[in-house]
């Protein structure tokens, strides 16, 4: 269905270009007008309803529209749109036309092909070279007189209507099949040579309106998405500029590939090679008359029979020239299941992560810039302990507070998408797979730089992976913090209502000289256990810290704190010590989190999924 889309809305050569926005321009407005459009048509509806599709756009882009809607009518699907001003021969490719005087009352309703001869049978007389469409606006307005009535008012076409209703009401009705014309070879051919000079400046940055070989092989590429060898290039150059060309004119190269769309393109060459073309051009044409005639194929042997290099494919050769052509078939689909799904979805997420390059480059100098901070103030101006909690406190707040703040992103950035999406038969657990992989990757590594760059700073005094280790479980719980009020609240408030959270949760709940009253049993002692990442964290950190380097401080206050932190942390440890106790309970939260961040996802803002 996706490939149907871009090839129906024209937007194949331009399918892996950013669309692009205010800041950064991408496609331009008429591709963008397509895209919008398409995104519903990947949907598959039978009722397409837009409001002003053209508007912005120049003449022809509003006929490249229409025309891409006239073409998905073909196929079954009904578009009902609101339209302003459009040229005559867009205004005719619409079936059915309903204009509205003042008020919403009709002026008429019917084949937009009989708009014209209505209002000249009321009396109007369209001048020379008007724009119908327009020309109807004012009369509806009031803005024509009308010869046969000199006192016209705009509320008399109401009148009119209805009695022209109720004239065909009185006679025998008859089923009537006029609408709007097709598109026609002209239509395409504007719409081409418009395609072709917007790709034209794309890759004329300097505007002297020419190419060399090298801008004509990237333009090229733009055009078809496919990139051409140099000798494809240099021949088409060739054809279009003449031999040893060096450059390309626009006129040359919009009038050579629209030229392809007859029987003879517009070589520069030679009048032979024209006619030689032209010759081949009817032997193919005689070639392909002679298949069916008589009912004889000419593949099939003197006896009707496949020849025996062709006897295993008979069956399906025959279903495919006696299948009844479905004009529905290349629209319909059948949904992926979960886990082919949870791959596209995947793939698609690693193109946008792919984008976020610098964005995530800034991110990490800002994690890496926090860490340096810290290191520097508890190696050489504030010269803490290297086992000190408070330190150890700051440092995992800093972590989860940054990283709960990225994380909004995964599921907060395109809140209207999904719930169109899953309005569809998008598979929510896919989606919610495919985003938490990819971003898994970034947790780890923002993680790592943070706590590298404070490791190699600060120099702790424990094994790496054992100093790391405590970090990226509080990446975890915090992430999974980021992941829930995403899914749960407005984008823009996001960073706040996580900021405050990883307040309590880390700063408050978890301050190591709070945590002595807080862990004396009791529903308190719950709660803290149950939703502070630092009451653990610090703890898996402080334990193997005090383990290994043994600490013996002479200041009065550093005993006494080292004493107060050994009494706390040690504290249910459930049989299995500190470490493994604070990782398995680290552990659970993320993957509660994780959980309620599902169920967020499937059943908030239901009534946005239309």
């Amino acid at each position: 269905i996706t490939e149907d889309v871009l090839n129906v809305m024209q937007l194949d050569h331009i399918q892996h270009r950013v669309v692009g926005g205010v800041e950064k321009r991408g496609i331009s407005g008429g591709q963008r007008k397509r895209v919008n459009i398409g995104l519903e048509l990947a949907a598959q509806p039978s009722v397409l309803f837009l409001d002003e599709p053209t508007s912005g756009l120049d003449s022809t882009s509003s006929l490249s529209v229409a025309a891409s809607l006239k073409r998905m009518g073909s196929l079954g699907m009904s578009s009902i749109m609101v339209i302003h001003q459009p040229r005559y021969s867009l205004f005719t490719l619409i079936d059915d036309v309903l204009l509205l005087g003042k008020g919403g009352q009709t002026v008429f309703l019917g084949p937009a092909t009989c708009v014209k001869e209505y209002f000249e049978s009321l009396g109007f007389t369209m001048p020379e070279f008007e724009n119908p469409a327009d020309w109807f606006m004012d009369v509806i307005s009031g803005e024509v007189a009308n010869q046969e009535i000199p006192d016209f008012r705009p509320d008399m076409l109401f009148d009119m209507w209805e009695k022209r209703v109720s004239d065909c009401l009185s006679r025998q009705p008859t089923l009537t099949t006029e609408g709007g014309r097709e598109v026609n070879d002209s239509d395409d051919l504007a719409i081409l040579a418009h395609t072709l000079s917007e790709e034209w400046h794309r890759i004329d940055t300097n505007g002297d309106g020419v190419v060399s070989s090298d801008e004509l092989h990237r333009l090229l590429a733009n055009c078809s998405n496919v990139k051409p060898d140099a000798e494809v290039v240099s021949e088409l150059m060739e054809r279009m500029a003449g031999t040893d060309a060096k450059s390309v004119t626009k006129k040359q190269f919009t009038e050579y590939l629209c030229s392809l769309r007859g029987d003879v393109a517009r070589d520069a060459n030679s009048s032979e090679r024209m006619m030689g073309l032209r010759s081949s051009s009817s032997s193919l044409t005689e070639s392909d008359s002679e298949v069916g005639v008589d009912g004889v194929d000419p593949e099939l042997g003197d006896n009707g029979q496949f020849p025996a290099g062709l006897a295993a494919a008979q069956p399906r050769i025959r279903s495919m020239v006696t299948a009844p052509l479905d004009p529905l078939r290349g629209l319909k689909r059948d949904t992926p299941g979960h886990f082919e799904q949870c791959r596209i979805l995947a793939l698609r997420r690693l193109v946008q992560w792919w984008r976020m390059n610098t964005q995530r480059a800034l991110f990490l100098a800002a994690l890496a810039l926090g860490a340096v901070v810290l290191a520097v103030l508890d190696a050489f101006m504030l010269s803490t302990p290297r086992w000190s909690c408070m330190a150890l406190l700051n440092l995992h707040t800093a972590l989860a507070l940054l990283l709960a703040i990225f994380c909004l992103q995964v599921f907060g950035g395109d809140q209207p998408m999904f719930w169109r999406e899953s309005a569809s038969g998008i598979s929510v657990p896919a989606y919610f797979f495919a985003r938490l992989s990819v971003n898994n990757f970034d947790i780890i590594v923002q993680s790592f730089v943070f706590t590298s760059v404070y490791f190699l700073i600060r120099q702790p005094g424990v094994p790496f992976w054992v100093f790391f280790l405590p970090f990226l479980f509080t990446a975890f719980v915090a992430s999974g913090w980021g992941y829930l009020v995403s899914t749960l609240l407005p984008p823009k408030h996001g960073p706040f209502v996580v900021s405050l959270i990883v307040f309590i949760v880390c700063g408050l709940l978890g301050n190591p000289s709070s945590l002595a009253e807080f862990l004396n049993g009791g529903a308190v002692e719950f709660v803290v256990s149950m939703l502070s990442i630092t009451r653990w964290s610090i703890a898996m950190n402080f334990v193997q810290a005090d383990d290994i380097l043994q600490p013996h401080p002479e200041n009065m206050n550093d005993k006494y704190m080292l004493e107060v932190n050994k009494d706390v942390f040690s504290r249910r440890d459930f049989g299995i010590g500190v470490w493994w106790t604070a990782g398995i309970c680290l552990l659970a939260m993320g993957v509660v989190l994780r959980i309620a961040s599902f169920l967020g996802l499937r059943f908030m803002h239901r009534d946005k999924q239309v």
